[in-house]
């Protein structure tokens, strides 16, 4: 007779989380739902001893990830970036993301941006996993910040995008070619 250790809810959650950050980014512009809302929750699903990371503006959602066991890291370093307060004074700062390198395109950081779906910002999405064309509504990030991804994507080089919304994602890997309406 084995024992087989069965699953917490915790467990069970960050699983979930997890799946759906993979699905959105499968599939460029279409919104997931997470079993649970804010920063904090996906990044439990994501970070380990392993991996480091950078918060933005918020110590509360920096403490959280902490207790995962990855570590904190400056911007340019950071494999995970958690930006927690509005784009408008940063949208620069994201010019010194990681972007893998030709060898190693995954050593790319992976950005989570909290953001408004159905307002603002119209963007039309293209590329891998979109059928022809998608177009969204985003709002609550600079303008400028779509240039300087832009600048950054050199594909296979450049940084996925997560867009969050509450409980809600949608995910721009750095395949999707981005054009601002």
């Amino acid at each position: 007779m084995t024992n087989a250790l069965q699953p917490t809810a915790e467990d069970m959650r960050t699983n979930a989380t997890f799946e759906e950050l993979m699905w959105a980014l499968s599939r460029p512009g279409l919104v997931r739902a997470l079993p649970s809302s804010g920063l904090a929750a996906i990044g439990e699903s994501l970070l380990d001893r392993e991996c480091s990371f950078a918060v933005l503006h918020d110590l509360d959602v920096a403490q959280a990830l902490g207790r995962t066991g990855a570590r904190a890291a400056a911007l340019p370093d950071a494999d995970y970036v958690f930006a927690t307060a509005d784009t408008r004074e940063k949208a620069s700062a994201f010019a010194s993301l990681r972007i893998g390198t030709l060898a190693y395109p995954d050593h790319a950081a992976t950005l989570f941006v909290p953001a408004k779906f159905g307002f603002g910002s119209r963007l039309r999405l293209a590329g891998p996993g979109v059928k022809d064309s998608v177009t969204i509504a985003i709002d609550g990030i600079d303008p400028r910040f779509w240039q300087v991804r832009a600048e950054a994507m050199r594909y296979p080089l450049g940084w996925d995008v997560y867009l969050v919304d509450g409980d809600r994602v949608i995910g721009l890997p750095r395949s999707t070619k981005i054009e601002v309406l």
